[in-house]
């Protein structure tokens, strides 16, 4: 098959451009439908009349129907949309990169998916349904469930598949509130994700950037100690990754006093650790959940992050070793794929 399509890409050329752009109409529309036309334009950042000749074109190959409410997905068309994502993965090489990547960062899994998060908010959905999907799959009874706080953890939340498969579920924060929206706390997600498993789950009251002093007394409570224990030893760790200046302002750290205290410069950022481009940790900041030293326990450590603009944060953070498998997309993937292969060049250069 692969074969066949380098083939189809060197004589068609163009129809790499039609299919995504077909693909992707069909892909907002199934996140949104029914949608109007003028909002599916501005969504896909195309201008109305091509949307309306391409809506129409699809119209007529019955994978999209309109009406006065507007513009949804066929039944035959929902059936189709996992197999036309495999195609554009194949189309775009993914499969190649995600090997890739697997090999170079000694990882057990690696998913991406097409676009990229920085251009695209609609990649936020890709990577969370991907990541929900995998942990539908992956866990099996009984097993704790620890997941960190984060606009994308957010997303993975709402995308894991209702079931009722899995007995005994039950999730925990793996880090303490920031102070931020409630939508994209730990408590929030943790609850969110046990309920789409029919799971349980434990809420932990405590700030994260909370001071040593203070989280001795916070631990006295016998609920807040049992809950970061379970965290601790959770069968499955699903977690974000931050671009450290990003964090510091989130945890309300002064940036250039984090720079000071910093044995290098921090460009990556997992539960305040802040990870320099080696994967050594430049600065740790007080928080609530699993300790470096916990993290390299875990047998399934999920990270999900996106766009090339977090290529060298994830980067960082796997090189610390804890992560097994990446949920990422195409933007920060082959960012990252160009950074490794700088590295190695220079690399060869200096032991030349």
């Amino acid at each position: 098959m692969l074969e066949g399509l380098e083939l189809l890409k060197r004589l068609v050329p163009e129809i790499i451009f039609l299919l995504e752009k077909r693909y992707n109409i069909l892909r907002v529309v199934s996140y949104n439908q029914p949608i109007g036309r003028r909002l599916l334009s501005e969504q896909l950042e195309l201008g109305e009349r091509v949307v309306r000749s391409e809506v129409e074109f699809l119209k007529g190959q019955q994978l999209l129907l309109s009406d006065a409410v507007g513009v949804s997905l066929t039944k035959e068309c929902e059936i189709l949309m996992p197999q036309l994502a495999e195609l554009i993965h194949q189309f775009r090489g993914l499969a190649f990169l995600e090997d890739y990547l697997e090999k170079k960062m000694e990882l057990t899994k690696v998913c991406i998916v097409p676009g990229d998060l920085d251009e695209a908010n609609t990649n936020l959905r890709e990577l969370g349904k991907t990541a929900g999907k995998l942990v539908s799959e992956v866990v099996q009874d009984d097993w704790v469930i620890a997941v960190s706080g984060g606009t994308t953890m957010a997303e993975v939340a709402r995308q894991i598949p209702q079931t009722d498969e899995k007995k005994g579920i039950l999730v925990v924060p793996a880090r303490g509130g920031l102070g931020e929206v409630v939508e994209i706390q730990s408590n929030t997600i943790a609850a969110r994700i046990a309920k789409s498993l029919q799971g349980s789950y434990r809420l932990l009251y405590v700030p994260d950037d909370i001071s040593e002093e203070a989280l001795e007394n916070f631990v006295l409570d016998h609920k807040i100690l049992e809950t970061i224990a379970l965290a601790k030893r959770a069968n499955l760790l699903l977690h974000g990754i931050g671009v450290p200046k990003i964090m510091a302002a989130r945890r309300d750290l002064n940036w250039q006093d984090l720079l000071k205290w910093a044995k290098k410069l921090p460009v990556g950022e997992a539960f305040g650790y802040y990870f320099a481009e080696d994967g050594s940790v430049a600065v740790t900041t007080p928080t609530v959940g699993p300790r470096l030293e916990d993290l390299a326990r875990f047998n399934q450590v999920v990270a999900v992050a996106g766009g090339k603009s977090k290529a060298k944060a994830i980067l960082a953070v796997l090189k610390a070793g804890f992560v097994k498998v990446l949920i990422t997309d195409q933007g920060a993937a082959e960012a990252m794929q160009k950074a490794l292969e700088e590295e190695f060049l220079l690399y060869e250069g200096e032991n030349s």
